[in-house]
């Protein structure tokens, strides 16, 4: 995974007791778990040399044994699962989608996703992990009051695709949902553009995390806007990594 869901305050609420080197090590944790997109290994000493934290072991075993949960196939985090099951998901959703469109047929479901546990059953096991888990990036809709009306108004839903296009109003700013999947729309406007529809789909996942839990998490954008910054995206896109056009 090349991002995932982090909350400072949460994330300090719950870690404030951490001495300085089992901070480190827990963020470290985190990020190795990610990049893996799976458990760490059982061994302590391997897990703290993965994370160059070889002279401080103590330190990394203490933090694996109060958030993680220890398995046979090594130490397991019950949210980290849960976020990885949901990105493999959401890629087997946007896969399907395209090969629908430009194969008529979908693919075979990512053995990613199923390989990781059910996240609840993990959390059940550790209590301590269930109270220090990352928590969702996407924040309950607050209702905000108009300058002009004593009336409190709820903002737009976030932005989900075809999903909700319909129950957006034209003029509204809204940010990118989580569960955004590309539009058909969109596709077929790369897909007109010569892009090939694997890399299309590549892109579009880049596109979501980038706008969810990346650097441009909180944009906001009429719908018309976002149908720009995907297309200016793809330009980016090919000017520092030139695609090879389809006849």
């Amino acid at each position: 995974m090349n991002y995932f869901p982090f909350h400072l305050g949460d994330y300090a609420a719950h870690t404030a007791h951490l001495e300085p080197m089992e901070d480190l090590a827990y963020r470290r944790l985190l990020d190795l778990y990610y990049l893996r997109e799976g458990p760490l290994p059982t061994d302590i000493q391997t897990t703290a040399k993965l994370i160059r934290m070889r002279s401080m072991a103590a330190d990394v075993e203490a933090v694996l044994r109060e958030f993680f949960v220890s398995t046979e196939a090594g130490w397991r985090h019950a949210r980290c699962d849960f976020e990885i099951t949901e990105m493999c998901r959401r890629q087997q959703v946007a896969k399907d989608k395209a090969n629908k469109r430009w194969h008529g047929k979908p693919t075979e479901p990512s053995n990613a996703a199923a390989s990781i546990p059910d996240a609840a059953a993990d959390a059940t096991a550790s209590k301590t992990d269930a109270v220090a888990v990352l928590p969702t990036p996407t924040p309950t809709p607050t209702p905000v009051v108009d300058s002009g009306s004593a009336q409190a108004q709820t903002p737009p839903p976030p932005y989900r695709g075809e999903a909700n296009e319909a129950d957006i109003h034209p003029k509204a700013k809204v940010i990118l949902a989580m569960d955004w999947e590309l539009p058909e729309p969109w596709g077929v406007d790369a897909e007109n553009l010569g892009w090939p529809a694997k890399t299309i789909l590549h892109e579009a996942e880049k596109f979501r995390q980038f706008y969810t839990v990346g650097k441009g998490h909180g944009t906001r954008r009429g719908l018309k806007g976002w149908r720009q910054s995907w297309s200016n995206w793809l330009s980016n896109a090919e000017k520092f990594a030139p695609i090879r056009r389809v006849a």
